[in-house]
C-alpha cells in the first residue's frame, strides 16, 4: 500500500507539474499574441486592428510604395498587389525598383486612387492589409466587405497633404508591418530637417519674400498655366513665406492660372516641374534620361512662349527646373530644401543639394540615380 500511495503522490505531482506547464505556455502564447496585435489609428481617424503585423499589402499608388522604401531596406517587397501606375513614380526610378525587387513586375494588378475600387481584384491578391489613399474611390460598404473577409484596412496620404501628412503616414506604414523603428527615425529626421528650414526661412522673410510661379506639369502645347492654389503644394510654398501667384486658386490644391495673370504678376522666381512624361506633351524634359543640354532647351522653349521674355525672374536668371518625381514622399524634402536656396540664395549658400540627395538615398530601400533638378 506504501508503494501505490507514492506512486499516486508521484502522478499527483506530475499532473501539477503538467499543469502548472500549461499555464505557463498559455500565459507566455497570450502574452505573445497580445504583443503581436497591431491596433492604431489611420489618416482618416480610424481605428485599424492587424493580429500581426502585415506581411501582404494592396496599395492603390505607387508613391506608396516609396514611402514604404523609407521604412526599412526590404518594405518594399512587402507589397502584393499594387496598379503599376508607373507613371506616376517614372519609369527610370520603376526600373531601379525592378531591379532591386523583380517580382514587383509580375504582382497583381488593381484599381488605382482615381478609379472605382474593385473588391474582388483586391480578395484575389489575399493581402492581409490595404493601404488606401484619402481620396479613394471606395464606398463604406466596400470597406466592409473587405473588413468582414478579414482583410483590414488604413488610410495614408502622401498628396492632398504632403506638408502635413507624410510623416504621419510613414509613421503609420511602419506600425502596420512592425518597421516602427525605421520609420519612426526617418519621420524625426524629415521633421527636424523641416523644422531647420523653417526657422532659417522666418529670419529671412522677415526682410521680404519673393513673388514666385511654380508651373506644375509644364508644356508648351497645352493652355497656360498650371499651377499650385493654396493647398496641397501650396501648403509648402507658404510654410517658405513666398508670395505664390497660384493664391487665387484659392482653396483648390491645383488649377489653371491665365497668361495675362502669370504677367501682370510680375514673379521674381520661375519653377518648372515635368520629367519624360512630358515629352509628348513638349514640356520639361529632366531626368537620368536627359542630359543638361536637353533639359536647358525643354526649359528654354518653355520661356519662349508670349509674355514671358518679360518675367522679372527670366530677366534675373531665377528660372529653375525640377522633375516631378522629386515631390514623391520622402524626396519631397530635398523638393523643399532646393526651393528654399533658389527663393532665398543669400540664406542657404552652405547647402548642398547632391550631399542632401545622398542623405536621403542613404535612407531609402532604392536610391534616385542621376539629376532630377537644374542650377
Amino acid at each position: 500500500m506504501t508503494g501505490l500511495r507514492h506512486a499516486v503522490i508521484r502522478l499527483g505531482a506530475v499532473h501539477h507539474l503538467v499543469g502548472m506547464l500549461a499555464a505557463m505556455l498559455f500565459t507566455l502564447l497570450s502574452a505573445f499574441a497580445a504583443e503581436a496585435e497591431i491596433v492604431t489609428t489611420d489618416l482618416k481617424g480610424r481605428e485599424v486592428h492587424l493580429r500581426a503585423p502585415a506581411r501582404r499589402l494592396a496599395v492603390d499608388d505607387a508613391r506608396t510604395i516609396i514611402a514604404l522604401s523609407f521604412t526599412g531596406k526590404e518594405a518594399p517587397a512587402l507589397v502584393a498587389a499594387w496598379p503599376h501606375d508607373v507613371a506616376r513614380i517614372g519609369e527610370d526610378l520603376y526600373q531601379a525598383y525592378r531591379a532591386r525587387f523583380p517580382q514587383i513586375d509580375g504582382l497583381p494588378q488593381i484599381a488605382s486612387n482615381q478609379q472605382n475600387l474593385a473588391v474582388e481584384e483586391i480578395v484575389a491578391a489575399k493581402p492581409d492589409l490595404v493601404l488606401l489613399s484619402l481620396y479613394s474611390h471606395v464606398a463604406p460598404e466596400q470597406i466592409g466587405q473587405l473588413e468582414a473577409l478579414g482583410i483590414p484596412v488604413a488610410y495614408v496620404d502622401f498628396t492632398l497633404d504632403p506638408l502635413a501628412h507624410t510623416g504621419e503616414s510613414i509613421r503609420l506604414l511602419g506600425r502596420l508591418t512592425g518597421n516602427e523603428a525605421a520609420a519612426d527615425a526617418f519621420a524625426d529626421f524629415r521633421d527636424g530637417e523641416i523644422a531647420g528650414l523653417v526657422a532659417r526661412v522666418d529670419e529671412v522673410a522677415a526682410a521680404g519674400s519673393p513673388t514666385v510661379f511654380m508651373e506644375t506639369h509644364a508644356s508648351t502645347t497645352e493652355a497656360c498655366c498650371n499651377s499650385p492654389g493654396t493647398e496641397n503644394f501650396g501648403r509648402i510654398l507658404a510654410l517658405l513665406k513666398v508670395r505664390n501667384i497660384g493664391d487665387i486658386l484659392k482653396g483648390r490644391p491645383f488649377g489653371q492660372v491665365s497668361t495675362e495673370h502669370v504677367i501682370s504678376s510680375g514673379p521674381e522666381v520661375y519653377i518648372a516641374t515635368g520629367g519624360p512624361y512630358m515629352e509628348k506633351r513638349n514640356g520639361l524634359l529632366i531626368g537620368p534620361s536627359y542630359d543638361a543640354e536637353t533639359t536647358e532647351a525643354s526649359l528654354v522653349r518653355l520661356l519662349s512662349r508670349p509674355g514671358f521674355s518679360s518675367l522679372p525672374a527670366v530677366a534675373s536668371g531665377r528660372v529653375h527646373g525640377m522633375s516631378s518625381q522629386l515631390l514623391a514622399p520622402g524626396f519631397d524634402l530635398l523638393a523643399m530644401q532646393l526651393m528654399a536656396t533658389w527663393y532665398y540664395p543669400q540664406a542657404f549658400t552652405d547647402f548642398d543639394a547632391g550631399q542632401a540627395l545622398e542623405e536621403l538615398n542613404a535612407r531609402t530601400a532604392v536610391p534616385l540615380a542621376g539629376t532630377y533638378w537644374t542650377k
